[in-house]
Order: C-alpha cells, then structure tokens, then sequence
C-alpha cells in the first residue's frame, strides 16, 4: 500500500487476486493496519459472506474468469454454474 491508497486501487489489486486464484489456491493477508478506508472492510465482508465482491468485475471479465475455471469445476462435481 502507498500513500493515496483509495478503494479503487483496493479494488484493483482484489481483481489480481480473483485472476491468481484461477490458477491455484493464494493466501491473503489482511490486518488492522490495511484499513486505510471504511469501504475496505465492506469489501471484505463481502468476501466472507457471500463469496464475492459485487461489481468488482464487468460482466466479459466475469465471464472470462468463470470459463477458466469451468472445467475444474465439471471434474469435482461441483456444477456449471456461475
């Protein structure tokens, strides 16, 4: 984090994480320290409590994500869906 860190480069740097965990399981780190805006939090919450942060992706990224992982999810059983 740097200084001027807003939400929308939180924002950001959540969508790198969305599109690294494509490609196999990631850590993230999140502390007290990194609440540097309110709507940090809202984000996280998100995370945890539904799975997922609404609007973060437009909906040709979305999709994108979803068909790099669709496969995988066939071959656990898990469903197609999104």
């Amino acid at each position: 984090m740097t200084r001027g860190y807003k939400e929308k480069d939180f924002r950001e740097d959540l969508k790198k994480l969305y599109n690294e965990l494509t490609k196999g399981p990631n850590t993230f780190l999140f502390t007290d320290s990194h609440v540097l805006e309110e709507g940090f939090l809202e984000l996280i919450n998100n995370m945890l409590t539904i799975g997922m942060v609404p609007a973060l992706f437009e909906e040709g990224d979305k999709n994108a994500l979803i068909d790099s992982v669709r496969d995988e999810a066939k071959r656990l059983k898990l469903g197609d869906t999104p």
